[in-house]
């Protein structure tokens, strides 16, 4: 099929109007309702109405959202309308080409690697470099992208390779419905060929070029697998592709690591100037973010790079709601904001303007926008991932999801605030990955100061059910007592302290006589009480 390939420099333009005019040429996307053979349903439809569009299914993009994409019609108003009248059908609409969110580069070499002194990787790096979990697990961070120079020599060695595929033999060896998907997936003919993009190229430099290895850059890891998925042209590839990531996740989880891949996070350095209601397919493609989430993977979107408000004019991927998304825009050497912004929807700011990268032929350039703020994040999730804490790994795939949210929360936690992002932007502020880290290891038990103590107790008097707020120092079991005046235990359980949200436990204390009763928390010779009043 010819898709329209999105060139490497251009600039940005709004394409909400993409396929509009009646009798377009264009692929179409079908959502049909759970259950429903979308195969069984175009040939039904192709009878009944005599194909004069030449509608045929091109193949399917997502199983967990039932969307098909339709090869190249001359496709009417009118057939668009006749397919959203049938019975089974949820949503049909244009493939509509995203616009890749960077700027000009200057192909000048810069050494002075200023982005990464502004969120202090170099402190970050005297703990960790990145690449493994405490298991010694592989970390992954996927790249949607163009294309990418897979052999550029500060890159090559940073490269994911699926471990379930045979390369070349022509044999779907992990049963994940693509042929010799080794060196990740083109979108475009479904191989593991990616066409040379700059890109690409230059947005894989900044999550993990090669450190320390006598040559070029550093990137946020010096070490991590980047898993590329290219030519990543329309909102059907995109969609296709964070199904494909999904998978390889899920599979990871289920086989406790021995299949699949550890994909922590997702780099998106693309969009478009819509609202996700009025982006054909957008409302689909913002769900995706929950799926991949719920298995662990945390996603990462670029802002425009035009000064606009993105709750006032619109913007996909950053419009998207998810606790498991974050919105990026780009700031330059003196924390000025250089791209767009919005109090609910963009996150957070990271350098992007002037930023060192791999480039094309084994080169290097200079490169601006928000394309290059939004890998320094994705990066970083995927170094604080590489931290030497065995409960975080092992956390990492039997809490996989509750711990993505965890990651994203404590990331965005630990932001420098600056005035120029300061009331529109979520966290008024520019990623800083020491404090991050620094958050985190608070999390794994290494800073002093972690107590054992009881917060809040309401209501009190209480009628039915009490609230206790509390501290402890790990995230071992607990005794949890209610005591009455005299001192007997008339409640008691064994607790364990959650690990990725606020420690709280309730209590209905209906069945109680009024008075006054005490709680407790207690572990060998360690015991903290408070009391509270039963009325």
């Amino acid at each position: 099929m010819n898709k329209l390939l999105i060139l490497l420099f251009c600039c940005l333009s709004t394409i909400t109007t993409y396929g509009q005019d009646h009798n377009q040429s264009a692929s179409l996307l079908v959502r049909f309702q759970e259950g429903v053979d979308g195969k069984a349903f175009i040939k039904k439809f192709q009878t009944a109405s005599r194909n004069k569009a030449g509608i045929q299914i091109e193949r399917r993009v997502s199983k967990l959202l039932n969307i098909y994409k339709l090869k190249e019609v001359h496709a009417s108003a009118s057939t668009i309308e006749d397919l959203k009248k049938i019975k089974g059908v949820l949503s049909v609409g244009y493939d509509v080409p995203a616009t890749y969110r960077n700027t000009t580069p200057n192909d000048d070499l810069y050494k002075d690697q200023w982005n990464l002194e502004k969120i202090n990787l170099p402190e970050v790096w005297a703990e960790t470099k990145g690449g493994t979990t405490a298991n010694g697990d592989d970390i992954v961070v996927a790249i949607l992208e163009m294309g990418v120079t897979l052999d550029h020599p500060d890159i090559a060695d940073n490269i994911w390779t699926n471990p379930g595929e045979t390369p070349d033999d022509g044999i779907d060896n992990d049963g994940n419905g693509y042929t010799d998907d080794f060196f990740g997936l083109n979108l475009n003919d479904l191989t593991d060929n990616h066409p040379l993009k700059n890109h690409g190229t230059e947005v894989a430099g900044v999550i993990g070029a090669r450190t320390d290895n006598g040559l070029g850059m550093a990137g946020v890891n010096w070490n991590v697998k980047m898993l590329f998925l290219s030519e990543v042209d329309f909102t059907s590839d995109v969609i296709e592709a964070y199904e494909y990531l999904y998978n390889l996740r899920k599979k990871y989880n289920e086989t406790n690591g021995r299949e699949g891949a550890l994909i922590v996070a997702n780099n998106n350095s693309f969009g478009w100037n819509s609202r996700p209601e009025d982006l054909q397919f957008g409302i689909e493609l913002c769900e995706m973010y929950n799926f991949m989430g719920s298995v662990g993977i945390l996603s990462v979107g670029a802002g425009p790079n035009e000064d606009t408000d993105v709750e006032i004019v619109g913007d996909v991927p950053t419009n998207c709601t998810s606790r498991f998304f974050i919105g990026v825009t780009s700031t330059d050497r003196t924390d000025n904001k250089k791209g767009g912004f919005g109090a609910t929807s963009i996150d957070i700011g990271a350098p992007g303007e002037e930023i060192p990268a791999t480039s094309e032929a084994d080169d290097y350039c200079m490169c601006s926008g928000t394309s290059f703020a939004a890998p320094h994040v994705a990066g970083a999730i995927g170094l604080m991932y590489s931290v030497q804490c065995s409960q975080l790994a092992n956390d990492a795939i039997n809490n996989a999801s509750g711990t993505a949210r965890f990651m994203r929360d404590i990331l965005l936690a630990g932001a420098d605030p600056i005035s120029s992002l300061e009331d529109i932007t979520v966290t008024g502020g520019r990623l800083n990955v020491l404090q991050a880290i620094n958050n985190l290891q608070v999390y794994c038990g290494t800073n002093e100061g972690n107590r054992l103590a009881i917060g809040n107790v309401y209501p009190s008097p209480v009628e039915s059910e009490i609230t206790i707020e509390y501290e402890t120092p790990d995230n071992e079991p607990y005794i949890f007592s209610i005591s009455n005046a005299l001192g007997q235990v008339v409640r008691t359980r064994v607790i364990t302290p959650p690990r990725f949200t606020a420690p709280i436990e309730t209590e209905n204390v209906s069945g109680l006589a009024a008075g006054v009763y005490f709680v407790s928390f207690q572990r060998e010779d360690k015991v903290v009480a408070k009391r509270f009043i039963v009325r």
